[in-house]
């Protein structure tokens, strides 16, 4: 049976935690909660957010839908309901710019230790306006479709340098490695906004 979650890499999250920066939950209606960056899980078939706050060891949990994001260092995970539907799904935030989104999930097979990966550009209105599914596998069709990734990403996210400079730096000799480095890129779903 597949279990789906999303990754956070441990090393992402604590490479961080020296730095200082905010950590919080930004509720529907507003409002704030402080919490702790060493402490986030999700939960995304019950469609939870696991937390902690500041100075507590006490575990809480917030609902998909009574949040807007979380703001995790450089970490934003943000739910949404793509192209109109009734089904609420969370999402990594890579890039934001006045006009797009670039999002990403992944899900283990605990089976098979494969990791799916799919990411959707979309638009300000949620609408999908271009996607890619790909996975870990050494296969050589699952090599040719993740060779795609910074070319598609590319052409939509072309002005934003720091999105485009990141992304290289997962992406240089990728080939070399069946295009395996650029996974790193969506293991550490760093946030930037290109506003």
């Amino acid at each position: 049976m597949k279990h789906f979650y999303f990754l956070i890499l441990l090393f992402c999250i604590n490479s961080f935690a020296n730095e200082s920066f905010d950590s919080y939950i930004l509720k529907k209606e507003g409002t704030k909660i402080s919490i702790n960056p060493s402490f986030f899980r999700i939960d995304s078939n019950e469609k939870f957010v696991f937390y902690k706050l500041e100075n507590s060891d006490v575990e809480k949990k917030i609902s998909f839908k009574d949040f807007d994001y979380i703001l995790i260092g450089k970490i934003k995970f943000k739910t949404f309901k793509l192209n109109n539907s009734k089904e609420i799904n969370g999402y990594f935030i890579l890039c934001e710019t006045a006009s797009k989104s670039l999002i990403v999930s992944s899900s283990s097979d605990e089976e098979s230790e494969t990791m799916h990966y799919v990411f959707y550009i979309i638009d300000q209105d949620t609408k999908v306006v271009d996607n890619l599914e790909f996975d870990n596998l050494k296969k050589t069709k699952s090599a040719e479709i993740r060779a795609d990734i910074f070319l598609k990403i590319q052409f939509y996210f072309k002005d934003c340098n720091a999105l485009m400079d990141r992304l290289y730096s997962f992406d240089k000799d990728s080939a070399q490695n069946s295009n395996l480095n650029i996974l790193g890129f969506f293991d550490s779903p760093v946030y930037i906004e290109c506003l």
